[in-house]
C-alpha cells in the first residue's frame, strides 16, 4: 500500500498574496468587527460585502483580512474578479492561480474546471486560510471558489448583494458619515491642514457624498497642491460640470468606478438611467420610466431594479403606500447627465412624463376640496395612461400625492431649466394649485406657480401670466401674506383688463376685496367685492358671486347690520349649493353662526357651527373644520361649557399649527385667552392673548389686534390698570376710522365693563 499524499502545502509555499493594508483606512469599526465575529463561527466562514462602486469594499475586505492572519495561519488567496481591464475573470482561471499558489506546477494544473474546483478543495480541506474574493458580479463566479469544508474564511466584495449564495453573512457598506470621512481626510492631507478650515473640509466631503473614493481623490489632489487652501477645491468640487474631473487624480476616478457598472447596460436601461439622471429628482418611483420610455409597467419596475443591482440607483425608503422609491447619489447623477448618447428624444420623454403626470395628479385630487376661487381650469393632455398607473392613485389619492410631491415640484422647475414645452409646464402648474392649496403646501405651491410665471412673462402670453398671477394672489392669501397677496391680485387685475379677460379680472377683484376687509379698509372692500359680485353675476362665475358675498357678509356683520350680514350670507349658501359646492356651503353656514352669535343667539349658533364643522370634516378639509369648531368653541363658552369648548380649542389649533395656518393659529389662541378670561383665570388669560396679539402683529390685521387688545385689557384691569389702559387706548386708535362695530364699542364702554361682559 503507498503512502498517502501529503496535501498541505509546505510552510515556505504557504500563499500570501494579500494586498497592502490601507494605511488611512477609517471610519468602518462596526463592520470590520462584524466580519472578525464571522472569523470566528465554526460554521459561517462566508462574509459577502456589498455597496456602492468606490464606496471602499475591497479596502475593508483586506483590511479585516489582514487583522485575521493570525487566526488564519495557513496563508491568504486574494483574487480581483473583475480584473484590471474591467474584464470578467471567470472561476477557471482563478483556479488556476491559486492552485499554482498552493504549490502546483503549471504542467500539473488540470485542464478542465471541474478537476480543478477537486483538486483546490482537496489542497484546502482542513486549512486555516482566507480567500478574498474581490469585485464579484456574481454567484456563479464565486460558487467554484468556495472551499468544501469551513475551516477557512472566504470573504467576497461585490456592488450586489448575492444573496443567491447558501449561508453567507451579508454586510452592506453604507457611505462614510461627516466625522468618519474628514477623518479619512485629514489622514491623507495632515491634520493641521483641516483645523483651521474645518467648514471647508465638511464642504468638501459634502460634495464628495461620503463617498471615500471621492474623498481618497480630493485628498490626492490637496495633497499634491500643498499651497491650496481648502477653499480653492470647494470652489472647484461646487461646479457640477467640473465635479467628476477634479475627483480624477491617477486611479482613482469616480468616472472609471462608474463606468464599468454603466458598460453591463442595455440601450434601454442606459436611456432610463440618462433620463433620470437629466431630470435629478429629489427622489421618485419606477413608474416614471413608463413614461419616459414608452414602455409598460413591469417593464419599467424590472428596468429600475437592475439599475439599482448595478449601484446605479439607491432604495431611498417605502412611502406610506408600501412603494419603493429610490433616488441617484450626487456623483451618480452627474455621471449619468453626461451620458449624451442615451438622450436621444429627451423632450418628448419629459413631455410624456409629465403629461402622464398631470392625468395622475388629476386623478389623486378630484375629491379634494378647492379652498380657492376657480381660475382658468387647465385642460386635460390627450395621453394614453396605462389602467395600472391610475388604480395605483385610486388606491390613496392622498398618500400618493404626498409621495410625489416633491418630485413633481422638481420636474416642473427641471423641464423650465431644460427648456421643454412651455405649455406643458403652465398647464401642470396649474392642475399642482388644487391639491397643494387644499393641504397648504405653500412652498411647493409657491414654487410651481413662479416658475409658471417666469415661463408666461418670457413668452409674452398675457391671457396666462394673469391666470398666474391671480393664483400667486390666491397663494398669498391663503399663507396670510395679504400685502403680497395685494400686489399680484392688483397686477393681475390690471393685465385682465388690457386683455379683456373677464373671468380673471373677477377673480382678482374678490381678492382684492378679501385682503382690504382683513386689513379693515372697509370702504375699497367694499368696492371691490360689489365689482366682482356683479361681474361674476354677469358671466356665470358662481364661486366669485359667492366668495364676494361671503366677505360683503362678513363686513356687514363687523358693522353690526346683522340682518344684511344673515342675507348675504344666506346667500353664498344658495349660490354655493347651485354650484354644487358642499365646502363653500359649509363655511358660510359658519359664518350665519357668526351672525346669531354676535346678537345673542348662542345656542343655534352653535348648532349651525357643528353642522359646517361634520359637513367639512366629512369632505376631509379638516383646516375648514378647525374654523367651524372654533365658532362652536366660542359660542359654547357664552354658554357656560368651558371644559368642552377648551378640549376643542386644543385640537384646533393642533390642526391650525400642523397646516402651518398663521391666521388660524392666531385665531385659535386668541379664543383659548377669551375661554381663560371668562373663566375668571386672569394671568393665564394674559399670556395667551399676548401671544394672539403677537402672532396678529406679525401678520398686521389691525382689527385683529385691536378685538385681542380689548380683552387683554380686560385681563390686565385688575392688576394692572394702567397697562389695561393703554391696550384699550392701543385698541381704540388701530379701528378709529373704520366702521367696525368694536370703534363704537370700545368707546361706550371701560376695561372692567367689558370683562363683566365677558364674565357674564
Amino acid at each position: 500500500m503507498g503512502t498517502p499524499t501529503d496535501t498541505r502545502p509546505d510552510d515556505n509555499l504557504l500563499p500570501r498574496n494579500l494586498p497592502p493594508d490601507v494605511g488611512e483606512f477609517t471610519g468602518r469599526d462596526a463592520d470590520v468587527a462584524a466580519i472578525l465575529r464571522v472569523g470566528t463561527q465554526p460554521y459561517k466562514r462566508t462574509v459577502v460585502v456589498s455597496g456602492f462602486g468606490g464606496v471602499g469594499k475591497s479596502a475593508l475586505a483586506v483590511h479585516a483580512a489582514h487583522k485575521l492572519t493570525s487566526q488564519f495561519p495557513d496563508g491568504q488567496l486574494f483574487a480581483d474578479l473583475r480584473g484590471a481591464t474591467g474584464r470578467e475573470v471567470d472561476a477557471h482561471e482563478v483556479l488556476g492561480r491559486f492552485l499554482q499558489a498552493l504549490g502546483v506546477p503549471a504542467p500539473a494544473v488540470p485542464v478542465s474546471t471541474d478537476e480543478r474546483i477537486e483538486q483546490y478543495r482537496s489542497r484546502i480541506a482542513g486549512r486555516r486560510m482566507i480567500i478574498v474574493l474581490d469585485n464579484a458580479r456574481g454567484e456563479h463566479q464565486v460558487r467554484p471558489l468556495l472551499p468544501g469544508d469551513h475551516s477557512s474564511l472566504v470573504v467576497v466584495t461585490s456592488r450586489s448583494r448575492l444573496t443567491g449564495l447558501d449561508n453567507a453573512e451579508s454586510i452592506e457598506l453604507n457611505f462614510l458619515p461627516m466625522d468618519a470621512a474628514i477623518e479619512l481626510l485629514s489622514r491623507i492631507i495632515g491634520a493641521e491642514r483641516i483645523e483651521n478650515q474645518r467648514a471647508e473640509a465638511e464642504r468638501i466631503v459634502e460634495l464628495c457624498g461620503g463617498l471615500p473614493l471621492a474623498v481618497r481623490a480630493a485628498g490626492a489632489k490637496l495633497l499634491a497642491r500643498p499651497h491650496w487652501p481648502l477653499k480653492s477645491l470647494v470652489v472647484r468640487l461646487s461646479d457640477e460640470h467640473r465635479r467628476l474631473d477634479e475627483l480624477t487624480v491617477g486611479d482613482l476616478a469616480i468616472r472609471s468606478s462608474l463606468g464599468l457598472n454603466y458598460a453591463e447596460l442595455d440601450e434601454k436601461q442606459r436611456r432610463a438611467f440618462h433620463l433620470l439622471s437629466v431630470l435629478d429628482l429629489p427622489d421618485f418611483g419606477w413608474w416614471p420610466v413608463v413614461p419616459l420610455l414608452d414602455v409598460a409597467p413591469q417593464e419599467a419596475e424590472d428596468i429600475v431594479e437592475h439599475l439599482v443591482d448595478l449601484r446605479l440607483l439607491e432604495v431611498a425608503g417605502v412611502d406610506a403606500i408600501g412603494r419603493v422609491r429610490y433616488r441617484l447619489h450626487d456623483l451618480v447623477q452627474l455621471f449619468g447627465a453626461e451620458q449624451h448618447e442615451s438622450g436621444v428624444g429627451m423632450a418628448a420623454a419629459v413631455t410624456r412624463a409629465m403629461n402622464t403626470w398631470m392625468v395622475l395628479i388629476n386623478e389623486s385630487s378630484r375629491e379634494m376640496p378647492r379652498v380657492t376661487v376657480a381660475l382658468r381650469p387647465p385642460t386635460l393632455p390627450d395621453v394614453t395612461v396605462d389602467p395600472a398607473l391610475i388604480e395605483d392613485v385610486r388606491a390613496d389619492p392622498e398618500e400618493w400625492l404626498k409621495s410625489e410631491s416633491a418630485a413633481v415640484v422638481r420636474m416642473v422647475e427641471r423641464a423650465y431649466e431644460l427648456r421643454i414645452n412651455y405649455n406643458t409646464i403652465v398647464s401642470m402648474a396649474a392642475f399642482l394649485a388644487t391639491p397643494f392649496s387644499a393641504r397648504n403646501e405653500f412652498d411647493a405651491w409657491q414654487r410651481t406657480q413662479e416658475v409658471a410665471l417666469e415661463v408666461t412673462s418670457a413668452v409674452g402670453d398675457q391671457n396666462a401670466e394673469a391666470v398666474v398671477l391671480a393664483g400667486l394672489g390666491q397663494l398669498h392669501a391663503e399663507k396670510d401674506d395679504f400685502p403680497a397677496a395685494l400686489e399680484h391680485f392688483r397686477k393681475a387685475a390690471k393685465l385682465a383688463v388690457i386683455i379683456g379677460d373677464d373671468a380673471t379680472f373677477a377673480a382678482a377683484m374678490v381678492g382684492m376685496g378679501t385682503v382690504h376687509r382683513e386689513f379693515a379698509v372697509t370702504g375699497a372692500a367694499v368696492i371691490d367685492l360689489t365689482v366682482a359680485a356683479a361681474l361674476g353675476e354677469e358671466i356665470n362665475h358662481l364661486g366669485v358671486v359667492a366668495v364676494a358675498n361671503y366677505g360683503l357678509g362678513a363686513i356687514s356683520r363687523d358693522k353690526g347690520d346683522i340682518a344684511a350680514a344673515t342675507a348675504q350670507f344666506q346667500r353664498c349658501i344658495d349660490v354655493y349649493q347651485k354650484a354644487g359646492d358642499q365646502r363653500g356651503a359649509a363655511l358660510s353656514l359658519r359664518g350665519l353662526s357668526l351672525c346669531h352669535r354676535a346678537v345673542g343667539e348662542y345656542a343655534p349658533a352653535a348648532e349651525l357651527a357643528a353642522q359646517a364643522a361634520t359637513i367639512l370634516e366629512g369632505l376631509g378639509d379638516d383646516l375648514g373644520a378647525a374654523y367651524a369648531r372654533q365658532s362652536w368653541a366660542k359660542a359654547a363658552l357664552r354658554l357656560g361649557n368651558h371644559t368642552e369648548a377648551a378640549d376643542t380649542l386644543a385640537n384646533c389649533l393642533e390642526t391650525c399649527t400642523r397646516r402651518q395656518d398663521r391666521f388660524g393659529m392666531a385665531l385659535m389662541t386668541r379664543t383659548l385667552g377669551e375661554l381663560r378670561l371668562a373663566s375668571g383665570d386672569l394671568a393665564a388669560a394674559k399670556d395667551t392673548l399676548t401671544s394672539a396679539l403677537d402672532q396678529w402683529a406679525a401678520l398686521d390685521l389691525p382689527l385683529w389686534q385691536a378685538r385681542t387688545l380689548r380683552d387683554l385689557a380686560a385681563a390686565t384691569v385688575t392688576d394692572e390698570p394702567a397697562a389695561a389702559e393703554e391696550h384699550w387706548a392701543r385698541a381704540r386708535q388701530l379701528v378709529e376710522g373704520t366702521e367696525a362695530r368694536e370703534a363704537t364699542e370700545l368707546a361706550a364702554t371701560t376695561p372692567a365693563e367689558w370683562l363683566a361682559t365677558v364674565r357674564g
